[in-house]
């Protein structure tokens, strides 16, 4: 299956990491001072919060689990273990272990009225129409996610993403060197 992810997030994390590069190269053949470094640390830093909150965030599901994938860390929970998914704003995985939102399927007020007042396509027939006419991209990927279902078994469990957290740290790190040397 496909994950869901916010295509507007991924388009703008993958646009500044087209300029990040562009620049990083212009400072790596120009620049020979300390405020290169700088330069080159806070481009890295900011690279890696477009990846951590642009390209990470997504779930998906399989006939074992739902998996979402949040900035920071990841949630897999067993269909044996989700009580229900749901949400009005965002994707919400309820699972014995409490609940987890997904930072990659969300919608906004805006949205959510703009489906409220939809009215049903007249080129669409009609079942169609009426199905499509009230929905935001929460309500699909319930819809979707839930489809997948399958007899999964297991604990629901949660990890750190060591990649992440790299990505975040070690341009931190070289920052707070470059700044304080």
């Amino acid at each position: 299956m496909k994950p869901l992810r916010s295509t507007f997030a991924a388009v703008c994390a993958w646009a500044w990491l087209a300029l990040a590069a562009l620049n990083l190269a212009d400072v790596a053949f120009r620049g020979r001072d300390k405020a290169s470094l700088v330069a080159a640390a806070v481009l890295l830093l900011t690279s890696g919060i477009a990846y951590v909150l642009g390209l990470r965030p997504k779930a998906f599901a399989d006939a074992e689990a739902v998996t979402v994938v949040n900035p920071l860390r990841t949630t897999r929970s067993p269909w044996s273990s989700v009580t229900k998914i749901d949400g009005t704003r965002t994707l919400t995985v309820h699972h014995e272990k409490g609940e987890t939102h997904s930072w990659a399927v969300q919608a906004s007020p805006r949205a959510q009225r703009k489906a409220e007042r939809a009215k049903p396509d007249p080129r669409l027939p009609e079942a169609v129409a009426a199905e499509l006419a009230g929905r935001t991209p929460v309500t699909f990927a319930i819809e979707h996610l839930t489809a997948q279902r399958g007899p999964g078994q297991g604990p629901t469990t949660t990890t750190w993403s060591p990649l992440a957290l790299t990505t975040l740290l070690a341009p931190l790190t070289l920052l707070i060197a470059a700044l304080f040397t």
